[in-house]
């Protein structure tokens, strides 16, 4: 169970830079070109997820490469994750922008995500579960990445940003790959769901839903409702939706997600406990059940992070990033300050408002 803390503080947004921000362009346009996929040797799924994953983004037959992960374990420990970037860096061409996981397990190097290990390398100060700190909550080091400039990624030739993508079927697979492709200039006109749910533990977040929604310019095709959907525990208001583009709460399992129509590209998530913590997750809702109600995208934790606003997704700077014509890895990173202990899985590329 989440502890119920003070929230730390929260980066308020004025109008001004809500409305800058979805006029900035993106400085680049990542591409197949820009992405490693990695996919584990022995493993057969992996590998159709990674070459359907190449065929559909293009990606290069030489940045399409095997991995030494004979076993299945969720979690490997840093001596593990070490042989594993040895056998990356060997393709880590300035070119290089995006890591693409094709696998599902393991999700975690001992107290990090392994997104998080691959992109900011790891290292205990990203967690808040150390021998040191062995109780209690506690914040983590900040991403480099956090809010950054959309030159940022093509500036620093040590940045790559790291998300897993897979299914438990490669039809799964194969449906979200197809969807971020189908994203791509797709300039929709949708909605984003910002909801603050009868769980006061996992709806930390919605201070900074309410300010969004408040100053949100409507421009783009989105228009963005903060949801007080307090009334009932057990049931939501967000069911039976058309055309969703954004759709963040917080609740250990969401009720109704696969009622609803998300868009190519959409973004779901929500704050909980250990919503990153393996496809098969039945003790909490696992992230991937938002990708198989038809999102592209998802965010969640791999280990206890407690309820800090700042290891979770910022609307605040995930949606005009997105909105600007950034990809949908780009946006994301750029979202969570403290991404330490979280998970992003999703189509890296999608890109609804690139030109």
């Amino acid at each position: 169970m989440l502890q119920l803390l003070k929230p730390s503080v929260i980066i308020l947004l004025v109008s001004s830079l809500l409305i800058s921000g979805i006029t900035q362009a993106a400085s680049s346009t990542l591409t197949g070109e820009n992405v490693l996929v990695l996919y584990k040797k022995t493993d057969a799924l992996s590998k159709k997820i990674a070459e359907y994953y190449a065929k559909k983004r293009h990606v290069p037959a030489s940045q399409v490469m095997a991995v030494d992960i004979i076993d299945k374990s969720k979690v490997i420990n840093r001596q593990k994750f070490a042989s594993l970037e040895k056998q990356v860096s060997k393709h880590l061409t300035k070119n290089i922008k995006v890591l693409l996981l094709a696998w599902n397990v393991p999700y975690r190097v001992e107290c990090m995500s392994i997104t998080s290990a691959f992109t900011l390398g790891f290292d205990e100060k990203y967690c808040s579960h150390t021998p040191k700190l062995s109780k209690g909550c506690h914040p983590t080091a900040l991403s480099p990445y956090f809010n950054a400039s959309p030159e940022m990624l093509w500036q620093r030739d040590d940045l790559r940003l790291s998300m897993m993508l897979s299914g438990r079927t490669f039809e799964d697979a194969k449906q979200l790959i197809d969807r971020g492709v189908a994203a791509d200039n797709s300039q929709p006109s949708g909605d984003g769901y910002l909801v603050r749910t009868r769980d006061n533990e996992r709806s930390t977040r919605w201070p900074d839903f309410k300010n969004i929604a408040e100053l949100w310019p409507k421009k783009k095709g989105l228009t963005l409702h903060y949801v007080d959907d307090r009334a009932d525990l057990n049931d939501t208001v967000i069911k039976d939706k058309q055309d969703i583009l954004f759709y963040m709460t917080g609740y250990p399992k969401v009720p109704a997600i696969d009622t609803n129509h998300y868009l190519p590209g959409a973004i779901a998530d929500h704050l909980t406990s250990s919503g990153g913590a393996g496809i098969d997750n039945t003790r909490q809702m696992s992230i991937y059940r938002w990708l198989e109600a038809g999102a592209t995208a998802s965010y969640g934790a791999v280990i206890e992070p407690c309820n800090f606003t700042e290891k979770f997704p910022d609307a605040q700077i995930l949606i005009p990033n997105y909105l600007s014509g950034q990809s949908l890895i780009e946006a994301y990173w750029k979202s969570v300050q403290q991404p330490g202990e979280g998970i992003f899985v999703g189509e890296p590329l999608a890109c609804p408002w690139c030109k």
